[in-house]
């Protein structure tokens, strides 16, 4: 790379380029449809397959079952599906506050076509804190099926008290189905962090959950379609869709958490000191032409821009640098050529230990880099890209 300024300090021949250039570009999950202490909720673009299944298995059993509602049975079942989904909002939101309580920063819940999602910061986590954050969302299913099994008694005969037996059974099966011990299932997640407790590596135990996960998705398949076979009838359409859909839910999340093993795996054989590259800072209020003079300034090949209190909240990019005329660099100033990053992307962590949690919050924050803070002083970005090439020649 050339200098715009000629014989000035260069940038690095290979510089770091952000991979996510702002940090309000990024994919949302879905619809907003609200926020929870600050955390955006989102119903998922996958959910309204959720409720087309949710039609075509109910509303034809109910309108045999209760031929009074005629074509209204698919009505009761969206009203159903509905209740399914304030359900599912309730399990996600005890996640959610679980988290914040135990001080993670929770990116977003989503409902989508296999329940629902909650994103959240955990590189502080812990055995114990995991196992919490998982609990909370089956303990509140169990709660609003023990709420819902009380008004049975006091709700109106008809579609309204099928609708509360519906939302009492309905949650209580999804708390105690959640509890099953594989990934993904909140289940999954508590023997996760008994295993991690146990053995002091998180990699192991998200082995043995999905492996858990994936003998769970063919005991499902083996209930639903395999029981009917085995007494001599052929599975019903009900129970095939069923059967199909939470069977390649656990088959594919039990799959995610074996690669993300095996992944860990490679990446705790990477040191975080082997990849980050020295970093200088230089306040909002500076120029292009005084990043310019810190590339090469005791080591720098990176320059990040720090806010008013000191916190750096970008990341320089040279080749926005090299467009500036050397004539206008004074006068333009550094954050006209910077990437703005998100919250949480600065980090402390040693050079000495695996990039395993550095990467973890990478990928929280959807960020193509992150910004890790020396014990001894000075600061190291990390490049996303880079961080798989290595682990890429360990495979």
């Amino acid at each position: 790379m050339s200098d715009p300024r000629g014989p000035q300090p260069t940038p690095p021949d290979r510089p770091v380029e952000p991979a996510v250039a702002d940090a309000d570009v990024q994919t949302h999950p879905g619809w907003r449809i609200g926020s929870l202490r600050g955390t955006p909720i989102y119903l998922g673009r996958t959910w309204p397959i959720l409720v087309l299944v949710i039609l075509a298995t109910f509303g034809p059993s109910l309108s045999r079952s209760r031929p009074d509602l005629g074509a209204g049975g698919y009505a009761v079942a969206f009203a159903y599906a509905l209740l399914l989904l304030v359900s599912v909002l309730a399990h996600e939101a005890a996640h959610a506050l679980t988290a914040q309580a135990f001080g993670h920063r929770v990116h977003r819940i989503v409902a989508d076509l296999m329940g629902g999602h909650t994103s959240y910061q955990s590189d502080s986590n812990t055995p114990g804190r995991s196992a919490m954050v998982a609990l909370a969302g089956p303990l509140a299913n169990a709660a609003l099926a023990v709420v819902a099994w009380q008004l049975l008694a006091v709700t109106p005969a008809g579609v309204p008290r099928l609708l509360m037996g519906a939302m009492a059974y309905s949650n209580a099966f999804v708390a105690v189905f959640n509890l099953l011990p594989g990934l993904p299932l909140d289940g999954g997640f508590v023997l996760d962090a008994l295993v991690w407790r146990i053995t002091g590596r998180r990699t192991t135990g998200l082995l043995v959950a999905g492996w858990s996960g994936r003998v769970l998705a063919a005991l499902v398949a083996l209930w639903f379609i395999g029981r009917p076979l085995l007494s001599g009838r052929a599975p019903d359409f009900f129970s095939i869709a069923w059967g199909a859909l939470i069977g390649s839910f656990l088959w594919a999340g039990a799959g995610g958490a074996i690669r993300s093993a095996r992944a860990r795996a490679l990446l705790d054989q990477v040191r975080l000191g082997d990849l980050l590259h020295p970093t200088a800072l230089v306040p909002a209020g500076s120029s292009v032409a005084d990043a310019v003079r810190l590339y090469g300034v005791h080591g720098a090949q990176v320059v990040a821009v720090q806010d008013a209190q000191g916190v750096p909240t970008a990341v320089v990019d040279p080749r926005a640098v090299q467009s500036v005329p050397v004539d206008q660099q004074a006068a333009t100033p550094v954050l006209a050529v910077a990437h703005q990053q998100p919250a949480g992307w600065v980090i402390d962590l040693a050079p000495d230990v695996p990039v395993t949690d550095a990467v973890e919050r990478m990928a929280q924050l959807e960020a193509g880099v992150i910004l890790v803070r020396l014990p001894g002083g000075g600061h190291g970005l990390l490049d996303a890209g880079e961080v798989e090439d290595a682990a890429s020649r360990r495979a």
